[in-house]
């Protein structure tokens, strides 16, 4: 009899560890996953990516906190976030030449008709002018020999607009390594020349075109993963690499703040972050430095006259 409950204790035993080992180890990944697709995940994410994103039930450009979509894990994206080149204006007043007049400093031997047919006017405009009562005159006495006032007028007014060149292609990035010479993310004990600007932020943050231009390449670029590369005036390119996804196509224009795409970390990257980079005429420029530039843009306005 006791051996008896030993087989069927044995039997037991061996059905519950055969279900262990024979068990379909993604049964478990599907149902955590579904458990999480079907809960509120808004509650986790970062408080920084949340106040980028805006409902946009009613504008199609602008942020909205969407569900979480079960075939990715990115919001949708807008096409275009508002960015200000405008740095500051100032209005200039361009003075002309003084409208007071010509003058003439009495020499020896000077007599107001001589000094009027000099000058081609008349002994009568001149003496008018000068509010003088007769024909004579004295050596170093000034004459004033045709009207207009005596201070000068503006001209002109212009706006002078400094205007950003390039803005920053994460609005809420955090550099967290620079252009130049670095140690090797992968390998310390190797430095080597790091040729952009990283900008780390959560996967699925908006990316935009830093400055106005065409996209040139749009795709995978072996270690900088997704990629997206912009032509610019002047001889510029900018590129945006590690992406998460890409929402532009080759040849589309674009303008500065256009969404181009959303930070990931596709590619060889140690983390969520944009790898940026400027190039001028085919050698790189240090993104930073890009970011500082200003253009100077000039606008007349009516003249303003002045007494």
């Amino acid at each position: 009899m006791i051996m008896h409950w030993w087989i069927f204790i044995f039997f037991i035993l061996t059905v519950l560890f055969s279900s262990v080992i024979f068990a379909n180890p993604f049964d478990s990944f599907e149902n955590e996953l579904k458990d999480y697709i079907d809960s509120d995940s808004d509650t986790d994410l970062d408080p920084e990516l949340k106040k980028l994103f805006q409902p946009d039930d009613k504008a199609e450009d602008s942020y909205r906190v969407g569900t979480y979509s079960s075939v990715s894990s990115n919001y949708k994206l807008p096409s275009h976030i508002k960015v200000s080149r405008l740095i500051s204006t100032t209005v200039i007043n361009k003075r002309g030449k003084s409208s007071g007049g010509s003058h003439y400093k009495v020499r020896a031997k000077d007599t107001l008709s001589a000094i009027a047919k000099r000058h081609h006017t008349s002994v009568k405009a001149i003496k008018s002018l000068n509010n003088l009562k007769s024909d004579v005159i004295r050596i170093g006495q000034t004459l004033r020999l045709n009207g207009g006032s005596s201070s000068p007028q503006i001209a002109s007014s212009s706006k002078v607009y400094k205007m950003k060149v390039f803005a920053m292609p994460v609005l809420k990035g955090r550099v967290t390594s620079r252009y130049g010479y670095r140690k090797d993310p992968f390998n310390p004990n190797v430095k080597n020349f790091h040729s952009g600007l990283d900008l780390s932020a959560p996967v699925g943050t908006p990316v935009i075109a830093s400055a106005d231009g065409i996209v040139e390449f749009k795709g995978r670029n072996g270690g900088y993963g997704n990629t997206v590369i912009i032509r610019h005036k002047q001889g510029y390119k900018t590129i945006y690499a590690h992406c998460s996804t890409t929402t532009v196509e080759i040849g589309e224009q674009v303008k500065m703040g256009t969404v181009i795409g959303s930070v990931g970390r596709t590619g060889t990257a140690t983390g969520a972050h944009l790898h940026f980079e400027v190039m001028r005429r085919g050698k790189f420029v240090n993104p930073e430095s890009a970011l500082k530039k200003v253009e100077i843009v000039t606008a007349k306005s009516s003249g303003i006259s002045g007494s």
